[in-house]
């Protein structure tokens, strides 16, 4: 019991380490996962032997187990450390427990090759043999030795006949650190199958698995499938949409993003980004814009011009002038230099006049001039239109005989010069 107490100790620590691939070159063995019946289990158990160790070794390990359960495992550790040892029994047994011991001190180097030389005799105990097979494996995991990983757990497997969904599940994570990730599904679908609550981890091996192959419809089914029993699971909810998007399904794409938008499982950037993207491509400008600019504004999204200008460009395509013109204001304000303002205060006036807000787009044309814009003439144009659908028909004058400089405007702006010059005597305004 004592001895049971420790090897938990050690293999708690055991940790899963999933989608933190290192390369590895070697080729693991396969596993047999044709497990072997109660039947037969209860075979070998009744024929296995079942010897005692030394009365003299038997003492030392008591003086051991006491020291640990009193807090001192450096002194446990001494006192089986260099015992003479005469029989084989007693030294796969001290082997077993003084690698334990190390192991539950975090001196995993040192703890290995005791546990596997105790594995490898195959004269312990039933229970201390698979406690041995079991922590060989999973020290052998935790340091990054995986193909002996494999192989220990596969020899566990054979030898207890538990169908642990823990072990299908670090055989399938160590496949992945390996690489051979067409290796991966077989174990964690059986850890999928054994566990009796649903555990993400297998899933994620899975997709994983099919992912790096490009795989991406069978991906899609392990997340579909995976959303059936863990529905809660943000990150599956993200991965599928862009699953989806992968293999060009867009609807579904957008479908799956608006739940996982909708139920507040985004906390990325590239995930707004995607979902206003998707609203934008499927002709949803209006959603695209509000969308970019509540989350700009949140804090969500960092603030930048060309964000700014994108949401203002999907609120023109909405026809939100209005408020399209303040977003360009706001992307305005973001340029650094003098002529990227310019752009964007020309576009803020445009989408002004296009409001029927012509005072606002006057001021946001002359900014545009005052800060050098290269398209003179047709800021020039556009400003004539503005100050003359405020009736300012002197200030339309000036701006149109400003834009007859250029020569792309200047039989367009003689014409607006006769129109205007004949607006303003019908109202009775001399100019």
């Amino acid at each position: 019991m004592m001895h049971k107490k420790l090897v938990a100790l050690a293999s708690a620590g055991v940790l899963f380490a999933a989608l933190a691939v290192t390369p590895v070159t070697a080729s693991a063995q396969d596993v047999n996962y044709n497990l072997p019946t109660a039947e037969e289990i209860q075979k070998r158990k009744d024929s296995r032997r079942n010897e005692a160790i030394s009365e003299r070794i038997g003492r030392r390990v008591m003086a051991a187990v006491e020291l640990y359960e009193a807090g001192d495992a450096n002194g446990a550790i001494a006192e089986l450390k260099d015992l003479s040892i005469r029989s084989d029994l007693d030294q796969a047994f001290v082997n077993r427990l003084l690698g334990s011991l190390y192991a539950g001190n975090d001196q995993l180097d040192e703890a290995l090759p005791l546990v596997k030389a105790a594995a490898d005799a195959d004269i312990l105990g039933w229970n201390d043999q698979a406690t041995a097979l079991k922590l060989t494996a999973d020290l052998s995991l935790q340091l990054e030795q995986y193909n002996q990983a494999i192989q220990y757990y596969g020899k566990w497997l054979q030898f207890s006949g538990e169908a642990d969904p823990d072990v299908f599940l670090r055989i399938a994570n160590a496949y992945y650190e390996m690489k051979q990730f067409d290796k991966i599904i077989q174990p964690a679908d059986l850890a999928i199958r054994n566990y009796e609550e649903p555990n993400k981890n297998p899933y994620v091996l899975k997709v994983a698995s099919y992912y790096e192959r490009k795989m991406y419809s069978d991906a899609v089914k392990v997340l579909e499938a995976g959303l059936k029993v863990i529905p809660d699971e943000k990150n599956w909810w993200n991965q599928l949409g862009m699953m989806y998007l992968l293999e060009e399904r867009i609807d579904k794409a957008l479908q799956t993003l608006e739940v996982a938008y909708l139920a507040g499982y985004f906390d990325k950037e590239s995930q707004y980004k995607a979902l206003i993207q998707l609203y934008g491509n499927n002709e949803i400008p209006y959603k695209a814009a509000s969308l970019m600019e509540k989350h700009l504004n949140n804090g969500d999204l960092e603030p930048t011009a060309r964000l700014w200008q994108n949401a203002a460009q999907n609120y023109d395509q909405a026809r939100e002038y209005k408020r399209a013109a303040a977003l360009y204001g706001k992307a305005a304000e973001l340029e650094e230099t003098n002529a990227d303002k310019a752009t964007q205060y020309r576009r803020q006036g445009t989408s002004y006049l296009r409001a029927e807000m012509y005072t606002q787009a006057a001021a946001a044309y002359s900014k545009a001039l005052d800060l050098g814009i290269e398209e003179r003439g047709a800021v020039y144009m556009s400003l004539t239109e503005a100050y003359f659908y405020q009736n300012k028909f002197s200030q339309a004058l000036a701006s149109v005989k400003e834009a007859q400089k250029f020569e792309n405007e200047r039989r367009s702006a003689r014409s607006w010069e006769q129109y205007i010059r004949s607006k303003a005597s019908n109202r009775g305004v001399k100019l």
